[in-house]
C-alpha cells in the first residue's frame, strides 16, 4: 500500500501532516498546505488531486509503518508473552518517531471520503486483529486475565495510540523507556491474579 513520493510530494505530506495534527483536517485548507511548503495553491494539484488524496497518503503511509514494525514480531519464534510485549514496544516506536503522523492516523482518518474511510477502516481492523490474536493466545495460555479479547485489545491499542498526546522527544524519558513503561503498565493491569 506504500506510495512512492517525490521530494516535493514528501514536503507536502510532511507539512500537511503537521497542519492536520495542529488544526485538524477540516480547518486546514489546500492554501494552508501550499503556503507551508512555499508553493502556489494550484501547484499542489500537480502532486495530489485533492486534499482527501493528501490525507489518504498520510494515513496509509502510517499504516504501512505500523504493519512493518509489527510483522517481524508476529513472525518471530518468541513466546506469546514476549511477542505481545514486543508488539507494544514496536507500536510505541512508530508513534514516537512521528507524533504528527500518529495523531492523524489516530483521529483524522475519519474525515476520508466514504469509500476510502471504509477501506482504511478495514486496514485498521486487520492490524488490530494481529494484536487480538496475541491477546487471545495470552488468555488461553493463562498469563493474561480471562477478559473479553476484543475489549482487552481495544484497551491496549487505546492506551498506546494516545501516547502522541503527551510524549515529548526532548522529555526525560526516551521513546524506548516510554514503550517499556507502557508495556509494564499494560501487563500489570492484565496479568492474571490469584486469590
Amino acid at each position: 500500500m506504500s506510495t512512492l513520493t517525490s521530494p516535493k510530494k514528501e514536503q507536502i505530506l510532511t507539512a500537511a501532516t503537521r497542519l492536520f495534527h495542529e488544526r485538524g483536517y477540516h480547518a486546514t485548507s489546500v492554501r494552508d498546505i501550499a503556503d507551508a511548503v512555499g508553493i502556489q495553491g494550484g501547484s499542489l494539484y500537480a502532486h495530489f488531486e485533492s486534499k482527501d488524496d493528501v490525507l489518504w497518503d498520510i494515513v496509509n503511509l502510517s499504516a504501512d509503518a505500523f504493519f512493518a514494525a509489527l510483522d517481524p514480531v508476529i513472525r518471530s519464534n518468541r513466546d506469546t508473552n514476549a511477542k505481545l510485549r514486543d508488539a507494544i514496544i514496536a507500536h510505541i516506536g512508530v508513534i514516537t518517531r512521528d507524533l504528527d503522523a500518529a495523531a492523524v492516523y489516530t483521529t483524522e482518518w475519519r474525515h476520508l471520503a466514504t469509500e476510502r474511510r471504509t477501506e482504511f477502516s478495514a486496514r485498521r481492523d486487520a492490524y488490530e486483529s494481529l494484536f487480538r490474536d496475541l491477546v487471545r493466545v495470552g488468555i488461553r495460555e493463562g498469563f493474561l486475565s480471562p477478559v473479553d479479547e476484543a475489549y482487552g485489545t481495544l484497551f491496549i491499542l487505546s492506551a498506546l495510540n494516545y501516547v502522541y498526546l503527551w510524549f515529548r522527544p526532548e522529555g526525560r524519558m526516551s521513546s524506548e523507556a516510554v514503550a517499556r513503561m507502557m508495556a509494564d503498565f499494560i501487563f500489570d493491569g492484565l496479568r492474571r491474579r490469584t486469590t
